[in-house]
């Protein structure tokens, strides 16, 4: 087959994989399984098999050089397939990591597999099984592991309970400079608090743009006062419409106030929160790692002012 058409033949069939996982990802998304590791395990492993299948008709090339090309078609097929899905920028980036791993493990198993002397090969097909396995978790209760978080963080601040108590119901500057990796989520925009009175609803205004400055999800968090007592304030979410509550179920929060001087005190502030994305060995760390860095900012921003 001569270049250009081997070049056409190429295109087409990453056109087709472009299409099936556009499709494959739908389905899933509105599916009762949309969270499970079908979508972020099993589709990535399906589409690194079909990728390796479009290799077969490649000018024959080093190793290095094939990897990189595939490399390339997987982007394609994750950008393309994410603007046929008009996914958002959050998306693409926390999905990133673990496609390309999941990618890369496959693309690398099928070298050794070319490379290796041995006559019986068969146990180079374990690790994608292994992927096909563990891409059943969240499929069913069984098959998922703890779901529920609470992340701590604590800071003595140079304030009195009283004063801490009024800069909470205070309006909140929102321009304060964040951690990078915060900096990837959508932010508050605006806080409707009037009292900490036990009862009382505040709400959290939420506008995010999926695609920078268009493709806006507008949405809010409330949560009620459930408990107001000299030294702790504990939140409970009644109903959240931001666009992380596809990701994070949040319960509340609770910040304690423990008096160290008259004018100084411990706050310990954790934020509760169930986790609705599997595989739980990726977004378990990275929600963890998320939510103490809002707890630490939320400390500057509420409390410290």
């Amino acid at each position: 087959m001569s270049l250009p058409a081997a070049m056409r033949s190429t295109a087409f069939k990453v056109f087709c994989i472009i299409v099936v996982a556009s499709i494959a990802i739908h389905l899933i998304l509105r599916s009762d399984i949309d969270g499970s590791a079908v979508l972020y395990v099993g589709i990535p492993t399906i589409i690194a098999g079909l990728l390796l299948l479009t290799d077969r008709g490649q000018p024959s090339t080093n190793w290095k050089v094939r990897t990189l090309r595939l490399v390339k078609y997987s982007l394609i097929v994750m950008l393309a397939s994410s603007a046929v899905l008009f996914e958002g920028f959050l998306c693409v980036v926390m999905f990133m990591p673990i496609y390309f791993g999941i990618i890369l493990i496959i693309f690398l198993v099928r070298l050794a597999y070319e490379h290796s002397r041995s006559r019986n090969r068969m146990h180079f097909h374990v690790v994608p099984l292994l992927l096909l396995v563990t891409a059943l978790e969240g499929t069913h209760p069984d098959l998922s592991f703890n779901r529920y978080n609470e992340v701590s963080r604590s800071k003595v601040v140079n304030l009195s309970i009283g004063q801490i108590k009024q800069n909470l119901i205070k309006p909140v500057e929102l321009d304060q400079s964040r951690h990078w990796f915060l900096a990837l989520f959508p932010m508050p925009y605006q806080f409707e608090a009037r009292s900490l009175t036990e009862g009382e609803v505040h709400t959290i205004h939420y506008r995010y743009h999926r695609w920078f400055v268009t493709n806006t999800h507008e949405g809010f968090t409330k949560m009620e006062v459930a408990e107001a007592s000299d030294q702790r304030i504990r939140m409970k979410v009644l109903e959240d419409t931001s666009y992380t509550s596809n990701y994070i179920n949040a319960l509340g929060t609770e910040i304690n106030l423990k008096p160290i001087t008259a004018g100084s005190t411990e706050v310990p502030l954790t934020i509760k929160y169930e986790r609705l994305l599997d595989p739980a060995w990726y977004f378990d760390p990275l929600q963890r790692y998320a939510s103490g860095l809002l707890g630490e900012y939320l400390i500057g921003v509420m409390i410290e002012k």
